[in-house]
């Protein structure tokens, strides 16, 4: 919540929530992150060329402030930054004479201006494009991916001719691990074409390469009913899914990330998300360490009832019978962690801008999915069903719903170059401990396994219509 001034502020200025700000300030170079001030209170201009915050170390101060500008791209800069404010007062005064109104800030000497990512052109616009950008009940969606494109530090030059046609999800995976990693005060560059981005905190830093598993025949785009998940847990964890994952994985390992001279002697992960048919990210999941690991989760009755054990596991049983096991072979020591998360949707940026205040009016939003149960001895999830803007929603999770809430890093045990568990924090990391046993270690309490998100939007000329949508996404 926006904190109240003490004294107004001027005409030009207008309040602005800590979520949107978060938004606007994925621009930064970290991130949303001010450690050791914390978000005090928020500022706009009219129109949002220039933004700022009030911040602070205590209730009683001392304050700082920060200007975010727009540039003639549109781009995000930080413009303005002082600290040792000693009242809210003096850090308001600083922060109105830093956010007047002037002129748009030119680019910086040598960069090249990207395209407009909402600008087709003559191109023919592919059907989630489409969703984004025609349907009131993605307007949320469609801002918060503007501002992410945004913040990208340099997309490649197929980027927007690729979200705008028939690459929308590939696209939309880079732009769900820009905002996950930044929010956990990563620094996030793209110094290379590739691989995608370059990681650094705390003193580690990873090479990660995104990749997507898509179908094999393209299906259609936009509201395809989304398919069922394999009845048989076998087929679910070994299956045809765990194939596409293999089949995706291993393409990616073949182009040789790993003898890029800025690579070498640096931890390397891949970041894999599932697109490989509709809604297939609600149930996938689970495939990808019975794969990565050569391990599948068996129940079994244990002296005081059921308890899930470990199966070694050689092939996976899908069509092609492929070897189980990638980290398994000291070949792909190079492969320091696959990156996995099942939240890269229109659903996830959907609610992120409906949280940021992007909300047409009559819009709600009912997040209904599968929490990890942490109980002891429990082996089936618990069922949750929530309108995201409630209370009981925001609750679940201490700041309320995060980007990187579902990112899981699976950690290669044989890596010649591990990934650092302090380069990502806020996340559940996969490994294996001292006696081979699979750990999971969740930084969140509560862990959403899958989840679908249910639009409604009462249409306010229509009082009496709604309009039920179910986006089939995680």
């Amino acid at each position: 919540m926006t904190a109240a001034a003490p004294s107004p502020a001027p005409d030009f200025l207008r309040p602005l929530s800590e979520r949107r700000f978060n938004i606007y300030a994925l621009s930064l170079p970290n991130g949303p992150n001010f450690h050791p001030w914390h978000f005090h209170s928020g500022w706009t201009t009219k129109k949002s060329e220039c933004v700022g915050a009030v911040l602070s170390r205590g209730p009683q101060g001392p304050f700082a402030t920060l200007v975010l500008r727009r540039r003639i791209d549109h781009r995000f800069w930080q413009a303005h930054r002082r600290e040792a404010m000693p009242s809210f007062e003096a850090a308001l005064s600083d922060l109105t004479q830093n956010m007047e109104p002037r002129p748009a800030a030119p680019l910086p000497p040598g960069e090249k201006r990207r395209p407009l990512l909402f600008d087709t052109g003559r191109r023919t616009p592919g059907d989630y494009f489409k969703v984004m950008t025609q349907t009131i009940t993605h307007y949320p969606a469609l801002m918060t991916i503007g501002e992410t494109y945004l913040a990208m530090p340099r997309p490649d030059d197929n980027f927007v001719a690729d979200m705008q046609t028939n690459n929308f999800n590939s696209r939309l995976w880079e732009l769900y691990l820009l905002a996950a990693f930044r929010e956990q005060e990563i620094t996030v560059t793209q110094p290379f074409p590739s691989p995608d981005y370059f990681l650094e905190r705390a003193g580690a830093a990873c090479w990660v390469e995104a990749v997507t598993a898509n179908a094999e025949v393209a299906y259609p785009q936009g509201f395809t009913p989304p398919v069922e998940a394999p009845p048989e847990r076998a087929d679910r964890l070994v299956g045809a899914t765990a194939e596409r994952f293999a089949k995706t994985l291993r393409s990616k390992l073949q182009r040789e990330y790993e003898r890029a001279p800025h690579v070498q002697g640096c931890a390397f992960a891949i970041a894999i998300a599932d697109f490989h048919a509709p809604g297939s990210m609600t149930w996938s999941r689970e495939s990808l360490p019975s794969y990565l690991y050569g391990v599948q989760a068996q129940v079994v009755e244990g002296p005081h009832g059921p308890v899930a054990i470990g199966q070694a596991v050689t092939h996976l049983s899908g069509p092609r019978a492929l070897p189980a096991g990638l980290f398994r072979d000291p070949a792909m020591a190079h492969l320091s962690a696959v990156i996995f998360s099942n939240a890269a949707t229109f659903s996830k940026f959907n609610r992120m801008g409906l949280l940021a205040g992007w909300r047409p009016p009559g819009l709600t939003m009912i997040r209904q999915g599968l929490i990890f149960d942490r109980t002891p001895g429990a082996l089936e999830p618990k069922t949750f069903a929530l309108d995201v803007l409630s209370n009981e929603y925001a609750e679940l999770w201490p700041g309320g719903e995060a980007w990187c809430q579902e990112l899981e890093v699976f950690h290669n045990p044989l890596a010649a170059h591990p990934v650092d568990f302090d380069l990502i924090p806020g996340v559940t990391h996969w490994f294996e401990d001292s006696d081979g046993e699979l750990i999971c270690e969740a930084y969140w309490q509560c862990s959403v396994l899958s989840s679908v998100t249910h639009l409604r939007y009462a249409d306010p000329s229509m009082a009496t219509t709604e309009k039920d949508v179910d986006d089939g996404t995680a």
